[in-house]
């Protein structure tokens, strides 16, 4: 197999993985991203909260998206649904590993990312309660994006 060949094949299953991962669940993206900025978002919230905040993402995740991506794994692993059929069979787990980083990243953590930092830079009032609203509407923004675009086909 040329160099050529295997740069196509991994273009090609990164660009199907982005594809799979902007198909997140927003659901579960929003609640996840609510527990860890409520957790997280504002200002005196101890460094020690960093864990029960990636927990909530990580355990959202998983209900939401992460154990469906999971159970493909399985299926490649075992040689059997549709992606188990991609030539050279490594090309699968490409596309599985993009599906899962940008699912995560895209629909959990960023939204949770934005609302921690508006929260923690309240100085007046309540900054858990403002980066509840921004995650909520970061994550909602996102999605409103993903499907204008047409991505999700």
């Amino acid at each position: 197999m040329t160099l050529v060949a295997i740069l196509t094949h991994v273009a090609s299953a990164l660009w199907k993985g982005v594809l799979l991962g902007l198909q997140y669940n927003p659901v579960f993206g929003i609640i996840g991203a609510v527990v860890a900025a409520a957790v997280l978002g504002y200002p005196k919230a101890p460094r020690e909260r960093r864990f029960w905040a990636g927990a909530a993402i990580v355990v959202a995740w998983l209900v939401g998206d992460g154990l469906m991506i999971l159970g493909r794994t399985r299926e490649v692993a075992d040689g059997l649904g549709a992606f188990a059929q991609m030539t050279p069979a490594w090309v699968a787990y490409v596309l599985l590993a993009a599906w899962a980083i940008v699912t995560v990243s895209v629909g959990y953590i960023a939204p949770a990312w934005a609302g921690i930092i508006v929260g923690r830079r309240v100085t007046h009032g309540t900054g858990w309660l403002a980066a509840i609203a921004i995650a909520v509407g970061v994550s909602l923004g996102i999605s409103s994006i993903i499907a204008g675009l047409g991505v999700l086909g």
